[in-house]
């Protein structure tokens, strides 16, 4: 296992022992599952007389006991451990050494492949991760700033203005009206005036004195009369037409327009009412909106905070991919591929040889002493003694036979004669 060919800062990795460890450890259970064993197995005919007589899950474990896959560290850096090379020893063990050679080279191949196919894979699996992530962290921010974005155009001003005083126009209003009001009625007596100014007309008054004064001093029909009444009719119709000159029209249209001026007022008096009721309702609304804009927007930082750490992660994720597609990460490398064997690793005749030497004087010992627990022979003058309680003069052997050479007992029957027999008395040792 190499270390990366590009900084760690750039792609974002380490070497681990201990990742590395649980790494291989998980290739060594992707190759030696029972489909690629039993592959193995066929293709290169193993085990063929276990197969005529075991099961072939005890043929399988077998096999994966004798794949032995080993760490250890090539290139210790104490400077900087993390760049130091960690090797690993691949070994298969067969009675055949072509087949075993054959077998570790495949072995060797599958985790090589392996390696690399989960390094790209868990690269491109990280950046797809880290991907979806950032585009759902954008989506949270967009629709959080949406939010506060509605917030502030539905209650900027009120925020703005939460702590000024709400002050209304009605007042002008109210004034403005009035002095209309005012203008209306003075327009009201003057077309009054106009209306009734024909009684008020000097001819006429001089007319209607004149004809007093005839009918004080004359009948009815006195003609100084009569004509008083005529001159009085006359100026009285001199005086409707002179009305009729009087522009009444003006002051209609002026008394309209103020009319219209007041309605006018009077709606904008209404409105403003109600955008200082609107207002102050808002205002009562000012804490708990702070509040709910204070609580997004720090939302919206923590998630800025993770947005920024999810980009930088996954750049360095992009740059990790792109490394392990290239081969520029950590990989494995065949340093010495396997070769057949030109020994065979077991048996050990050297070993075997000591171990028969040693079982051999072993089983003698044993033996021996099984002899002197059941037999229990008499070798010395001493033993007898200690069993007779009596020194001993002489020992005399007891003969079976004629004595001759032929009826003598051999080795195996001296050995394994029998222990039971009944041992001489003293009186017979004496």
């Amino acid at each position: 296992m190499q270390s990366p060919s590009l900084p760690n800062d750039v792609i974002g990795t380490a070497s681990d022992a201990d990742l590395i460890n649980r790494r291989i450890e998980a290739l060594r259970q992707q190759i030696i599952t029972r489909p690629k064993l039993l592959a193995l197995i066929e293709t290169n005919d193993l085990y063929t007389s276990d197969r005529a007589r075991k099961p072939l899950s005890s043929i399988i474990d077998t096999m994966r006991g004798e794949i032995a896959l080993t760490s250890m560290d090539a290139d210790l850096n104490a400077a900087k451990p993390e760049d130091r090379t960690i090797a690993f020893r691949l070994s298969y063990r067969y009675s055949d050494p072509v087949k075993a050679q054959a077998i570790a080279q495949d072995l060797m191949e599958q985790i090589v492949e392996l390696n690399s196919t989960v390094d790209v894979a868990n690269a491109n699996q990280a950046v797809q991760f880290l991907t979806e992530q950032g585009n759902n962290l954008k989506r949270q921010i967009g629709a959080l700033e949406e939010q506060i974005a509605k917030l502030n155009l539905q209650y900027g001003g009120v925020l703005a203005r939460s702590n000024t005083p709400v002050t209304g126009g009605s007042v002008g209003y109210d004034m403005q009206i009035a002095d209309l009001m005012r203008q209306n009625q003075s327009l009201q007596l003057q077309k009054s005036d106009v209306a009734t100014s024909d009684q008020r007309d000097p001819a006429v008054a001089s007319a209607e004195t004149a004809l007093a004064a005839a009918r004080a001093q004359f009948s009815e029909d006195h003609p100084d009369v009569r004509l008083a009444k005529a001159r009085l009719e006359e100026a009285k119709r001199l005086a409707a037409q002179n009305i009729k000159k009087v522009p009444v029209n003006n002051i209609d249209e002026q008394i309209k327009f103020n009319n219209e001026q007041i309605g006018k007022l009077r709606a904008a008096k209404a409105q403003e009412m109600g955008a200082v009721s609107a207002t102050i309702s808002s205002q009562s609304k000012a804490p708990a909106v702070q509040q709910l804009t204070t609580q997004l927007q720090a939302k919206l930082d923590g998630l800025y905070k993770q947005f920024d750490a999810i980009s930088a992660r996954l750049m360095t994720a992009q740059a990790g991919s792109r490394a392990a597609n290239e081969q520029l990460g950590e990989r494995l490398v065949v340093v010495d591929p396997p070769v057949v064997p030109d020994k065979p690793a077991s048996p050990n005749r050297l070993l075997i040889f000591a171990g028969g030497v040693i079982g051999g004087g072993g089983l003698g010992v044993l033996l021996a002493l099984l002899v002197e627990m059941l037999l229990r022979p008499i070798r010395t003058p001493g033993r007898v003694a200690q069993i007779t309680g009596s020194p001993t003069l002489a020992l005399i052997p007891i003969i079976a036979g004629d004595g001759k050479a032929d009826d003598r007992p051999s080795f195996w029957q001296r050995v394994f004669r029998n222990p039971f027999r009944r041992r001489p008395k003293e009186e017979d040792a004496a």
